[in-house]
C-alpha cells in the first residue's frame, strides 16, 4: 500500500473513533461520576434515590438560567454547570416522572417574563445598565402546586440536594404536616393581631412555618385542634388541671408530642421574654409518661463553648461550662434524629432528663453530656455568673447526663378519676396505641443567638428540631438527607493550644483574685490595727503595701506573658500552616522533577555508551 494512501487512512480511521469515543461518552457515561469528597458532596444519598424510585405524580422541573450573563462569573458558571447535570440525574433516576427543561433567558425576552412571573429574583449586573440575570428553579406539579426555588446560591451548594429532594417530597404528600405549638416565649414566636397570623421570630418557627401547617396554640386552650400531627410544648406556662387532661387524653389517643422545658432559661432571662423556669409546668403529666426534667443546672466542663468574659480588668475569651456544644460524641449515633448532625448541637444551662421506671415505657437518651460536668442552682446559673466563678470550685461527677430523651411506650391516665371538668364523661384510662414523646432539657437551643452568627449556621439546632417533627409524623425520607452538610475542618493544633491556653488563663486569673483577696485582707487588718492604737503610718504599712502592689503587679505580668505566649503560638501554627502548601510541597515537586530529569540523563549516557 503507498504511504499517501496509507496516511489518509490512518487519519480517517483516527477521526471516526474520536467521534465515537465522544458520542458514547455523551450518552453512556453522561451520568457517571467519580466522588472523592470526604462527605460524598457529589453523591445521590439513599434517601433522594428511595424517593425518587417512588413517586407516583408526575413533576416537571423548570430551570431558568441566564447563561450570558453568567459567562462573567466562575462561580456561578461552574455552580449552573453543576446544578444542570444534578438535575439530570434527577430526571434519570425517577423512571420517566421527572422532565426537565432548561431555559436559557435573554434580556427583555418573553421567558424573562416568565421567569419574573414564576417569582424569580433578578441577580442585578456589574455595572447600572446592565440587564439582571437569573439563576432559579421552578418545580411545577399537574395539580397546581409548584415549588419555587427563586435563586439558587452557591454558598448554599452543601444544601442543594436537601432543597430538590425536599420539594419532591412536599408535591408528592397528599398533605401538609401539621404543627401547633404552646409557648410563653416571645422570642420564638408570637401571634400578629394585625395581620391576624403568626410572627415567626426564631429561624427555627420560620423553618416550621416554610416547612409544614404551623399553628399557635392560645395559653387558655381547651382542646387539642383535630388533625394535628405534632404539638409542641416551648416552656410553656404552668398548665391547669384542665389543661393537663387535655394533653393527657392526646397522648394516651397516640398523639405525638415534643416538648421543651428548662430550669433556667437565658435567653428569657436577658430581655427576650417569657418564663425564665419551666421545668414543672406539666405538673402530674410528666410522672405518668415516665419522666422527669431536673430543677438544676447542668454545667459541663469538656464541652464548653468560647464566651467574652473579664480577666483582671481586660476582656478575654474564656470557656463557659454553662453554655456548651453537645458533639457527636454525646449524640445518639444509633437514632435517626440525632445520628448526622455533623456541626453538633449547642444548649445554654439546660436540665437533665431522668427516666422514673415506674411505667412501661422505654427511655432513650438522644443528647447527652460529657463525664465532667457539676450542677447548679437554676437561680445561680441564671444570675449572670462567670466562667471563672463556675470553674472557681469545680467537683466534676464524673458521669454523663442526658439532656434529651425520646420516650416510647404506653401509659395509664395521669387522672384516673376523670375529667376534672366532668366526672361523668367518657375518658381514656389507657393508651390506645404505643406513643412517642420528645423531651429536651433545654429551651435555649431554639434561640438564633446560641447557634447563628455572621458566617451562617455554627451548630444542627435547627436541623435537629425539624427532624424531630418530621420524625414524630413518621416522614422519615429526609432525617438523612437534612444533616448532610459538610463537616467542620477545624486546626486541631490550634484548637488544642488555643483551649490549653485558656485554661492556663483561667488557672492564673484565679491565682490573681486570691492573691489580690489575701492582699487587701492583711492591708485591711493593719489598718484597723492601726485605727484602734492610733497610728497614723508606720514603716510596717509602707512595707506591707509596697509588698502587695510587687505581688499584684507580678501576677499581672505573669497573665500578659501567658496571653502573648497564646498569639505567639497560634501565629507560630498559622505560619507553619501557610508555609507547608506554599514553600514545602513546590520544592518537593521541583526536587522530583529534578530527580526525575537526572535519571533521564543517566539513562542517556548509558544508551549513548
Amino acid at each position: 500500500m503507498k504511504r499517501p494512501l496509507f496516511t489518509r487512512l490512518a487519519a480517517t480511521l483516527l477521526v471516526t473513533l474520536f467521534l465515537c469515543s465522544q458520542m458514547i461518552s455523551q450518552n453512556w457515561f453522561a451520568t457517571l461520576r467519580l466522588d472523592t469528597t470526604q462527605d460524598q458532596d457529589y453523591t445521590l444519598s439513599a434517601s433522594t434515590r428511595a424517593v425518587l424510585g417512588d413517586m407516583k405524580q408526575p413533576l416537571e422541573l423548570r430551570l431558568y438560567v441566564s447563561r450570558d450573563a453568567l459567562t462573567e462569573d466562575p462561580v456561578l458558571r461552574s455552580f449552573s454547570k453543576r446544578v444542570a447535570d444534578l438535575l439530570s440525574v434527577y430526571a434519570s433516576q425517577a423512571a420517566g416522572q421527572i422532565k426537565l427543561t432548561i431555559t436559557d433567558i435573554k434580556p427583555f425576552s418573553a421567558a424573562e417574563d416568565e421567569a419574573l412571573k414564576a417569582g424569580l429574583t433578578p441577580i442585578p449586573g456589574p455595572n447600572p445598565d446592565d440587564a439582571a440575570a437569573f439563576f432559579g428553579l421552578v418545580i411545577k406539579s399537574p395539580y397546581g402546586r409548584d415549588v419555587v426555588l427563586p435563586l439558587l446560591d452557591p454558598r448554599d451548594a452543601a444544601s442543594l440536594e436537601f432543597h430538590l429532594t425536599r420539594a419532591v417530597v412536599k408535591l408528592q404528600e397528599a398533605k401538609p404536616t401539621r404543627v401547633a405549638m404552646l409557648t410563653s416565649l416571645p422570642w420564638l414566636v408570637t401571634s400578629d393581631p394585625q395581620r391576624g397570623g403568626l410572627r415567626p421570630v426564631a429561624e427555627v418557627a420560620q423553618l416550621l412555618t416554610q416547612e409544614t401547617d404551623f399553628s399557635l396554640l392560645s395559653p387558655d386552650f381547651q382542646a387539642v385542634p383535630t388533625g394535628i400531627d405534632v404539638l409542641i410544648l416551648a416552656q410553656p406556662e404552668a398548665l391547669t388541671d384542665a389543661q393537663q387532661f387535655v394533653l393527657d387524653q392526646y397522648v394516651l389517643s397516640g398523639g405525638k408530642l415534643m416538648i421543651f422545658l428548662d430550669p433556667a432559661s437565658t435567653v428569657s432571662r436577658d430581655g427576650g421574654g417569657g418564663l425564665e423556669q419551666g421545668s414543672q409546668a406539666l405538673g402530674r403529666l410528666t410522672q405518668a409518661w415516665g419522666f422527669s426534667v431536673q430543677g438544676d443546672v447542668i454545667a459541663d466542663r469538656t464541652f464548653a463553648l468560647p464566651v467574652q468574659t473579664g480577666l483582671a480588668g481586660r476582656n478575654a475569651i474564656a470557656p463557659q461550662p454553662l453554655i456548651f456544644r453537645v458533639p457527636a460524641s454525646g449524640l445518639n449515633q444509633d437514632q435517626a434524629i440525632t445520628s448526622g448532625l455533623s456541626q453538633g448541637v449547642h444548649v445554654a444551662t439546660p436540665g437533665e432528663v431522668v427516666p422514673l421506671g415506674q411505667t412501661s415505657s422505654r427511655f432513650t437518651p438522644l443528647l447527652t453530656s460529657s463525664p465532667d460536668t457539676m450542677r447548679l442552682e437554676a437561680q445561680r446559673a441564671l444570675s449572670g455568673i462567670s466562667p471563672q466563678d463556675v470553674q472557681l470550685n469545680w467537683q466534676s461527677s464524673g458521669q454523663r447526663q442526658v439532656l434529651a430523651a425520646e420516650v416510647q411506650g404506653t401509659w395509664t391516665t395521669a387522672f384516673p378519676d376523670g375529667n376534672p371538668r366532668d366526672q361523668n364523661a367518657s375518658t381514656l384510662k389507657t393508651s390506645t396505641r404505643p406513643g412517642q414523646i420528645l423531651i429536651f432539657g433545654d429551651v435555649d437551643l431554639l434561640a438564633d443567638s446560641l447557634y447563628v452568627d455572621d458566617t451562617g449556621t455554627v451548630a444542627d439546632n435547627a436541623r435537629l428540631l425539624l427532624n424531630s417533627v418530621d420524625y414524630l409524623a413518621g416522614k422519615t425520607q429526609l432525617l438523612s438527607l437534612r444533616s448532610k452538610t459538610p463537616r467542620p475542618r477545624n486546626l486541631v493544633e490550634v484548637e488544642k493550644l488555643r483551649q490549653a491556653a485558656q485554661a492556663r488563663i483561667l488557672e492564673e486569673e484565679q491565682a490573681l483574685e486570691t492573691r489580690l483577696a489575701l492582699a487587701e485582707a492583711r492591708l485591711k487588718d493593719i489598718e484597723t490595727t492601726e485605727a484602734l492604737e492610733g497610728v497614723i503610718a508606720s514603716d510596717v504599712t509602707d512595707r506591707e503595701r509596697a509588698q502587695a502592689r510587687q505581688e499584684v503587679q507580678e501576677a499581672r505580668t505573669r497573665l500578659r506573658a501567658v496571653q502573648e505566649g497564646v498569639r505567639e503560638g497560634v501565629t507560630r501554627i498559622k505560619t507553619h500552616l501557610m508555609l507547608i502548601p506554599g514553600i514545602v510541597i513546590p520544592a518537593l515537586m521541583l526536587l522530583a522533577g529534578l530527580l526525575v530529569q537526572m535519571l533521564r540523563r543517566h539513562r542517556a549516557r548509558k544508551v549513548g555508551a
